[in-house]
C-alpha cells in the first residue's frame, strides 16, 4: 500500500475534526502531500469508519493512484492550493461554527488576538463560489497567499501547515479566535491589534522558540 503511514494519519486528523466539533458528519476534508501525490480522505464516507485504504491518494492533477474510496469533492480545491503554495505540505478544511458564522458577516477577520500570528495575520475571506468547483479553488487559493488560513464566504475554513498537526491546530486557532471576536462584538467594539503590535508579538514568538530549541540542545 502506498503512503500507509500518511493515509493512517489523514484518517486520524479528520476523525480529530469529527471528535472536537469542527465538523459535523463528512462536512470538511483533510490532506497531505508526499512528493508528486497528495493523500485525501474520502466522498461521504463515515469518519468513524476509516481505514487507510479508504484514504485516496490522487497526483497533482487530482486522478486517484490508488485508494478504494472516491476522493473528497474539494480534491481541486486542495490541489490548487499546493500549486500555488510549494511549502505547504497539509491542509484542514472544516466547516467549524464560528469561523463559518464569520464567513457570513466579513470580508476579513482582523487580528483580535496576537496568536492569529500563527494565521499569517488577519484572515481573508474568500468570496462565495459553489462547493467542488474550479471557481472556488481559485478564489480561496488567491485569498490565502501570503497566510496559512482563508475563511470561505458562506462555507467553512482552510488551514495549512507543514505538518497535518500544524494545520489542524491552525483549523482550532482560527476557530477560537473567530468566537472570541464574535463574542466581543456582542458587547462592544474589540479592540484590534495593529501591524505593529502583530510584527512585536511575532517578533516575540519567534525568540521564544529559539530559547525552547537551544534549551532542548543542552
Amino acid at each position: 500500500m502506498l503512503y500507509q503511514q500518511q493515509r493512517t494519519e489523514v484518517g486520524e486528523k479528520a476523525l480529530a475534526l469529527l471528535t472536537t466539533g469542527l465538523i459535523v458528519g463528512t462536512s470538511g476534508n483533510v490532506s497531505i502531500r508526499v512528493g508528486e501525490h497528495v493523500a485525501i480522505t474520502p466522498s461521504g464516507r463515515d469518519y468513524r469508519t476509516l481505514t487507510p485504504a479508504d484514504i485516496a491518494v490522487v497526483n497533482l492533477k487530482g486522478e486517484v493512484i490508488e485508494g478504494n474510496s472516491l476522493p473528497s469533492s474539494e480534491t481541486p480545491l486542495h490541489m490548487a492550493v499546493y500549486d500555488s503554495n510549494p511549502d505547504v505540505t497539509a491542509i484542514v478544511h472544516a466547516h467549524s461554527i464560528y469561523a463559518t458564522a464569520i464567513s457570513t458577516v466579513l470580508d476579513q477577520l482582523p487580528t483580535i488576538h496576537y496568536q492569529m500570528v500563527e494565521l499569517g495575520g488577519s484572515v481573508q475571506v474568500a468570496p462565495y463560489r459553489t462547493f467542488g468547483t474550479a471557481e472556488l479553488a481559485e478564489v480561496t487559493s488567491k485569498a490565502l497567499q501570503g497566510r496559512s488560513a482563508v475563511i470561505m464566504k458562506n462555507h467553512g475554513s482552510l488551514t495549512t501547515g507543514d505538518s497535518l498537526d500544524k494545520a489542524l491546530s491552525r483549523c482550532i486557532t482560527l476557530e477560537w479566535c473567530s468566537k472570541v471576536y464574535l463574542r466581543a462584538m456582542s458587547v462592544g467594539s474589540p479592540n484590534i491589534l495593529s501591524d505593529k503590535e502583530m510584527e512585536l508579538a511575532k517578533n516575540q514568538m519567534e525568540s521564544f522558540e529559539q530559547r525552547r530549541d537551544a534549551f532542548r540542545s543542552t
